[in-house]
């Protein structure tokens, strides 16, 4: 996946998640999402980038229990938080 137009129209298909805060004028798109569709996750990464966008990551919830564990600590899912005048195929908007 190297040209924009793809990664764009890649990033257009996937529908962003409603209940993860994020700027004024832009969407979150998970990377598993990104993943199932067979993207190069660092050519997305980059191309999100270049648009004004950047890569974050949700907030791990865990039960809390009392005592010591040698449980892993959970780790938050990523997402990508694309301007969406980029998604529309304005690139010059981020």
């Amino acid at each position: 996946m190297a040209s924009d137009d793809a990664i764009r129209t890649l990033l257009a298909g996937i529908p962003p998640q409603p209940f993860i805060w994020v700027e004024k004028g832009c969407v979150a798109i998970m990377e598993d999402k990104v993943a199932e569709a067979g993207a190069d996750l660092d050519d997305v990464r980059a191309w999100v980038e270049s648009v004004g966008g950047h890569e974050d990551r949700t907030i791990p919830v865990t039960a809390t229990r009392r005592g010591t564990s040698a449980a892993p600590k959970p780790v938050g899912r990523r997402y990508y938080v694309v301007p969406e005048a980029a998604l529309g195929g304005d690139a010059t908007a981020a």
